[in-house]
């Protein structure tokens, strides 16, 4: 969100991350960064999305957070616009297929590929993502609830998916508005 309030769309997340990498350069360092939930949405998936923060891994971990804050005052964004806080909704086995969405010589930015996005956010059951979980299952071609089940299964193979999450993919594929 911005200082009025507002979330942060593709032009104001390249905006922030072109400013971070900018004073990273000055620090000599380059960064590592791996997006995915709403971000990851915004960036590759849904360019009319906006979201209120950027969840991600990132290394190396100490500077970037210190230059995030940097530029969460200098886009009045809130300290945390940056953070590592879903971190462990990440899939144990890596994501091989995650892409790169974003390049500066200080800041290289990797995207969640739809497959983890769609099953974390699946296994999240929100309501709220209902939206991104229809533009993923288009994305990827999937005709049913089995087979994005199925997908989670694969993605997180020790994870059980929760049963509200099957209500939601149910309204999905079933409901009136699918």
């Amino acid at each position: 969100m911005n200082a009025d309030g507002s979330l942060l769309d593709r032009a104001a997340i390249e905006d922030a991350f072109r400013r971070l990498g900018d004073r990273l350069v000055r620090r000599g360092v380059v960064a590592d960064l791996y997006i995915f939930g709403g971000a990851a949405m915004a960036l590759v998936y849904d360019s009319r999305r906006a979201t209120r923060d950027i969840d991600a891994v990132f290394h190396p971990h100490g500077v970037v957070l210190e230059e995030a804050r940097s530029v969460a005052e200098e886009l009045g964004l809130p300290q945390w616009w940056l953070n590592e806080q879903a971190s462990v909704y990440i899939a144990p086995g890596g994501d091989a297929a995650a892409s790169r969405v974003f390049d500066h010589p200080g800041l290289r930015v990797s995207a969640a590929s739809p497959e983890h996005l769609l099953a974390m956010k699946v296994l999240a059951a929100r309501r709220r993502d209902a939206d991104d979980i229809r533009v993923l299952v288009r994305h990827l071609g999937l005709g049913t609830a089995a087979e994005v089940l199925d997908l989670c299964a694969y993605v997180f193979p020790d994870e059980e998916v929760p049963p509200r999450a099957r209500m939601v993919l149910e309204e999905i594929f079933n409901g009136e508005d699918s």
